[in-house]
């Protein structure tokens, strides 16, 4: 901390969403509270979302029901006008977000400035700070934060910043669950938009892959209840030649956590549960094709990811991702086609010679 910065009485910090960013938020979240020990961390988060924080000992969880219509703005406003934030940061630049940081009263309110301001979000702050461009997500949270301290040491971020820590009864959950075997292959099929979803007859082809190669690895299929993603899930393993154990909408986030923790391996596309497997230190395949992994990826685990953004950018937009926004998703259905099951399995084989894919022990696994 800046021998000038006061220690504030309270921060409050907002990111309501989504599960990715939230758990890239949680070195930024340690930080504060490393420069800041003796301060009250509060963080607003959308409900249903909440409870993946519900271990996290540095700051206390507010659950909020993300508001949806005027009214909503309206009651979350009403809620709040006797109350203080102390020092509001948002690390959020939705709409919705910078609604509800007008709507909060605060001492003062702090954001992003250029260029991670978007829909007007420097204008709702009493100081926007300008950070430097094309950094990761997880940097560009720590960054804010480290502006916001008037820290100016050159700190950095260690694994240890990023994990999200697991109750004994959600990792004793998934212990009971994945009996009687040891050894397991998580993969997450479906991303929530489908620009970002790999074809099912890719993971079918990936999955007997698997078997062939490792047949005592065993594949566990994860994701959320959407009814589209059950239904999607349902019809890959419908068709694989191996019976995968289906824990697809069969899961909290906590025990999914756990879940993902127990396995040697994760593979998905740019989706929550990949973060999350990254946030329990597990090692993990990302499939990317619209997005960088370089500004949205798996932290710490970039090198894994199949990363074909820049041969999307040529195809579908014909320019190099080099002339595109280090934001810019690619809006193509088609993009990830073009991820071969090859490619995936050159990947696994790489990580498996290099030793990192090794079986986890059930009882009571390290956070």
């Amino acid at each position: 901390m800046a021998d000038n910065i006061t220690p504030p009485k309270k921060i409050t910090l907002i990111r309501l969403s989504a599960i990715g960013d939230v758990l890239m938020l949680l070195p930024a979240v340690r930080l504060l509270k490393k420069q800041f020990p003796d301060t009250q961390i509060n963080w607003l988060i959308d409900r249903p979302i909440a409870s993946i924080l519900a271990e996290v000992t540095e700051v206390n969880v507010l659950a909020i029901d993300k508001p949806k219509s005027i009214r909503d703005y309206w009651r979350l406003k009403q809620q709040w006008r006797h109350k203080n934030t102390g020092q509001l940061i948002s690390f959020q630049t939705s709409f919705v977000s910078n609604m509800v940081m007008a709507l909060l009263p605060a001492d003062h309110k702090t954001g992003f400035g250029s260029p991670y301001s978007r829909e007007g979000h420097h204008l709702f702050t009493n100081t926007a700070y300008d950070l430097p461009g094309n950094l990761h997500q997880v940097e560009i949270f720590f960054e804010l934060a480290k502006k916001f301290t008037g820290s100016t040491d050159q700190l950095k971020i260690s694994a240890d910043d990023l994990l999200l820590p697991i109750s004994t009864v959600d990792r004793n959950w998934a212990a009971e669950t994945l009996k009687p075997y040891n050894q397991w292959i998580a993969i997450n099929p479906m991303a929530s938009t489908q620009e970002k979803t790999w074809p099912a007859k890719h993971y079918i082809e990936l999955i007997n892959s698997l078997n062939e190669l490792y047949p005592d690895k065993h594949i566990v299929l994860t994701g959320g209840p959407n009814a589209k993603e059950v239904e999607f899930v349902t019809k890959i393993q419908q068709q694989v030649t191996i019976p995968c154990l289906n824990l697809v909408g069969k899961t909290t986030l906590t025990q999914l956590a756990a879940v993902l923790k127990q396995a040697a391996l994760v593979i998905s596309p740019d989706t929550g549960p990949l973060h999350l497997a990254n946030a329990v230190a597990t090692l993990v395949i990302g499939l990317y094709a619209v997005t960088r992994p370089e500004y949205i990826g798996p932290y710490q685990q970039i090198q894994n990811c199949i990363n074909i953004y820049a041969k999307v950018a040529q195809t579908f937009m014909h320019k190099p991702a080099s002339q595109l926004a280090w934001q810019k998703k690619i809006p193509s259905l088609d993009a990830m086609q073009l991820i071969t099951v090859e490619q995936v399995m050159a990947k696994v084989k790489q990580l498996e010679t290099a030793g990192l894919m090794r079986a986890k022990a059930h009882a009571n696994g390290g956070q």
